[in-house]
């Protein structure tokens, strides 16, 4: 991967840069290199150190006003945390393509603070999240 030349214009909530690989493949120490050229001296990257991915998988049935499942995620208090999210929908098991004469189902994925939604994606069978910030505060 190449981003030559790449401009981030400043904002006050900041930025993250993730750089994702693709398993099996793994990469040593020293083996990722980041060159950046910045005209402020407080410019500094700071490594996240990433966890295990967490496979969660229960059965739900769907409420009277749609609602297929809501979970609440517990945080740290003191530390933001990055997470990258998969929902798919099966029905036993098996994916929607794969059982004949089954449509696709069309759904909506939120992400509640105190209630209220900050971020919304919509797909079909299957959403996926490659990275969310939750903020500690």
């Amino acid at each position: 991967m190449n981003l030559d030349d790449i401009k981030l214009n400043c904002n006050a909530s900041g930025y993250c840069l993730v750089v994702e690989g693709v398993m099996p493949y793994n990469t040593a120490d020293g083996q990722l290199v980041l060159d950046t050229l910045c005209n402020k001296d407080a410019f500094a990257l700071h490594e996240v150190v990433q966890c295990e991915p967490l496979e969660f998988v229960d059965s739900y049935v769907p409420t009277k006003y749609g609602i297929i499942f809501q979970e609440k995620i517990v945080l740290s208090p003191t530390d933001h945390t990055s997470a990258a999210l998969n929902i798919k929908l099966l029905k036993t098991s098996q994916e929607f393509a794969q059982i004949e004469g089954m449509a696709p189902k069309y759904f909506r994925v939120d992400i509640l603070d105190n209630g209220q939604p900050i971020y919304s994606q919509t797909g079909y069978n299957q959403i996926t999240i490659s990275h969310f910030m939750f903020r500690c505060n």
